[in-house]
């Protein structure tokens, strides 16, 4: 019965991704799947499931690894007519993660994300006025992600000394590619609900058990292909080192450094491309290296296969391409229930 269950469930997430939808465009993606192989949802001998939410916020614009503020961004890069420059952006996630095992060393994945954008923007027109302004909400159900997880060694079934799994994956265009502005015009590309393409996504775990010490490492890749849109996000190459201590029967602590290196953006049409007036439809300033300092509580829920874990990301080094808004800081909170 909970293997049917299980694979109900699985399914369902897979169907409720088919409709309309609206996605996070490429943020937050390696989090969610990399992070799935740390929480224990990936444990689960029947089936597993883990609520992921994800709040990240962002205000700090960077040129290289410089610190420039939106005045500045806007009279470096201003020439004629209007200038625009984010100066807030706050993006939340709440990612339903299922894992279903079909042998000992298969697992089947899929993540189906819900996403609130908000974003305020600052223009200065060629009279010197500035006009501060919000753009309209988007949220929404978001671009799936199907992957299979297969274990290529490990020496013990539970608590391994050592552990290898490799995972491949989709990404798919279920999110809307066409939002537009009140004045008719494209929704910023980075802000649109989905990506518009079908992206190959590759994963390798390896866990190292020192009990009660932990060690995890990922490597997480998507390579991204051009959108039905025309635009094409930068492959990402991301990486996880994770330490976990066992400090009570219940409770682990842990720090992880994070690691994400993106490729320039390409708008081949120029559909979503003005970089004469604004800051984030310029696709050269696209594509980035960042590493975070990452803290982390796993609480287990006792006498259950319940657990709960809180992440809190700060950047330690951030080096852009041009002007971007970057991400102050990241906080992550995961349920996890595993059968």
């Amino acid at each position: 019965m909970r293997r049917l269950f299980a694979a109900v469930l699985f399914f369902t997430l897979v169907l409720l991704s088919g409709r309309d939808a609206h996605a996070l465009g490429e943020c937050g993606l390696s989090c969610c799947i990399a992070g799935a192989t740390t929480s224990g949802v990936t444990l689960a001998e029947n089936f597993g499931v883990s609520l992921v939410y994800e709040y990240a916020f962002m205000e700090t614009i960077k040129n290289g690894t410089d610190t420039v503020s939106p005045d500045e961004a806007i009279a470096r890069n201003q020439t004629v007519g209007s200038y625009s420059v984010p100066t807030e952006m706050k993006m939340q996630k709440l990612s339903l993660v299922g894992v279903l095992p079909v042998n000992e060393r298969l697992q089947l994945l899929a993540s189906v994300p819900y996403v609130i954008n908000d974003m305020d923007m600052r223009s200065k027109d060629a009279m010197d006025m500035r006009m501060n302004m919000s753009m309209e909400q988007i949220s929404g159900l978001g671009d799936i992600t199907l992957m299979g997880l297969y274990t290529l060694y490990t020496d013990a079934p539970v608590r391994p000394g050592h552990r290898l799994t490799v995972g491949l994956g989709v990404k798919a265009p279920t999110g809307k590619t066409d939002e537009r502005k009140p004045n008719g015009n494209l929704v910023h590309a980075m802000m649109q609900p989905g990506s518009g393409s079908w992206d190959p996504l590759f994963l390798v775990n390896y866990t190292r058990g020192l009990y009660p010490l932990v060690l995890q490492a990922n490597l997480f890749y998507q390579l991204t292909t051009e959108g039905f849109n025309g635009y094409e996000f930068g492959d990402k190459f991301s990486f996880d080192l994770s330490a976990k201590y066992q400090a009570t029967n219940y409770v682990n602590l842990g720090v992880e450094v994070n690691g994400i290196h993106a490729e320039k953006d390409d708008d081949h049409d120029g559909r979503y491309s003005n970089p004469v007036n604004s800051m984030i439809d310029n696709p050269d300033f696209t594509g980035l290296d960042s590493i975070f300092v990452s803290p982390v509580v796993q609480v287990k829920i006792p006498n259950s296969g319940g657990s709960a874990e809180f992440k809190y990301q700060v950047p330690v080094y951030q080096d852009v391409n041009g002007f971007q808004q970057v991400v102050d800081w990241r906080a992550l909170a995961t349920v996890v229930w595993v059968f």
